[in-house]
């Protein structure tokens, strides 16, 4: 088996002529090279004349491809990983070494592959997807078993959550529902390889093995076969663990979005009570303002050069000017305002005058 990582760009840490060169050793199908390079999943088998028995497996950690070669009894693989961690290979190999001995039949890794999946799953379920929840349902006070909190205190249990944390918290519900529903999806692709190596049991098929061959073959495919239960047993469980789960995640995440809600009308509420405070200022502002007018008026009129208040006649002819502009003006100040207040409604009226004289003249 030769492992493969991935650049950061994701693309395959090989060269094309090294990876093509491999295909060629290994006398595979080349219609898998279109699975690889547009990151397919699930389980795949291709078999064309003049190659060898060619398979792929494609799930969120790794892709494999392999081939089976009858005169030798032997597997030649490539483990793709999709990870740039490469956190992957390392311990697939060491579950492919505990079924090292069952090597004589194609199917072996598709067993590993479904066992492994399996148990790397469950593990990350517990480690992140049950932690997250508990974590969010301890905050918020809403749990599938409350009865475990009795006798906590619940001013300094149950804090006041902020629309930040609540925000942060639905998208990890959220995230947790994607990975729930990304796991159920690789457990039923787990479902076709355990009925890809019991078909083959079944219908004992031997892929061009010799007749010496034969019986470590069977006897390979029968040990296989018969621990298939005990996987499928477990298999069900985890799914069954991981509806609950989903299940769980999509009424927290109601809860939270309730909770969300809750916290945004409360900072409307708060956002109104300031509006009307500012609003009150505002009319103070006015109130000052109208008391101060009249006298700012009248100082400012008695100011004008047209009045001379120490001659007998204190109004002069051209006091007229001061009217003639200041008159005028207020009013088209005025009407300004009023156009500017009322375009959207001065512009629908007139649409609306405007179809109507057209429907008279139609």
């Amino acid at each position: 088996m030769v492992c493969i990582g991935r650049k950061p760009d994701l693309s395959l840490a090989i060269s094309q002529q090294t990876f093509s060169q491999l295909f060629d050793d290994m006398k595979a199908d080349p219609s898998v090279k279109y699975m690889v390079c547009e990151n397919y999943d699930g389980f795949h088998e291709f078999h064309s004349g003049g190659f060898r028995l060619t398979r792929f497996i494609g799930t969120a950690f790794y892709a494999l491809v392999w081939t089976f070669d009858p005169p030798s009894m032997s597997t030649a693989a490539l483990f793709l990983d999709r990870r740039l961690q490469h956190e992957s290979f390392t311990p697939f190999v060491a579950v492919l070494q505990e079924f090292g001995s069952y090597i004589h039949t194609p199917s072996l890794l598709c067993f590993v592959s479904c066992y492994f999946l399996l148990h790397t799953f469950d593990r990350q379920t517990n480690g992140f997807e049950l932690q997250t929840l508990q974590r969010i349902e301890k905050s918020t006070g809403f749990a599938p078993h409350p009865s475990r909190w009795v006798g906590m205190d619940e001013p300094s249990f149950f804090a006041k959550l902020n629309i930040d944390d609540l925000t942060r918290s639905l998208q990890a519900v959220s995230e947790v529902s994607i990975n729930i529903t990304n796991r159920i999806r690789h457990q039923r692709n787990s479902s076709v390889l355990l009925a890809t190596v019991r078909e083959e049991y079944q219908t004992d098929k031997c892929h061009g093995i010799s007749d010496h061959a034969l019986g470590p073959y069977r006897h390979t495919l029968q040990s296989l076969q018969e621990a298939i239960p005990s996987v499928e047993r477990h298999m069900s469980a985890y799914v069954e663990y991981l509806k609950y789960l989903k299940e769980r995640s999509e009424r927290l995440s109601s809860v939270l979005f309730a909770l969300l809600t809750h916290e945004d009308a409360d900072a409307s509420i708060g956002l109104a009570a300031a509006t009307k405070r500012d609003s009150s200022s505002m009319k103070t502002v006015a109130i000052m303002t109208m008391a101060f007018l009249p006298a700012t008026f009248f100082a400012a009129l008695f100011a004008v050069p047209s009045l001379h208040w120490d001659q007998s006649v204190v109004v002069q002819d051209t006091f007229w000017v001061y009217w003639a502009f200041t008159l005028p003006t207020t009013l088209a100040v005025f009407v300004i305002w009023l156009l500017i207040t009322g375009r959207k409604q001065i512009q629908k009226q007139t649409l609306h005058l405007y179809t109507s004289a057209k429907r008279v003249l139609i």
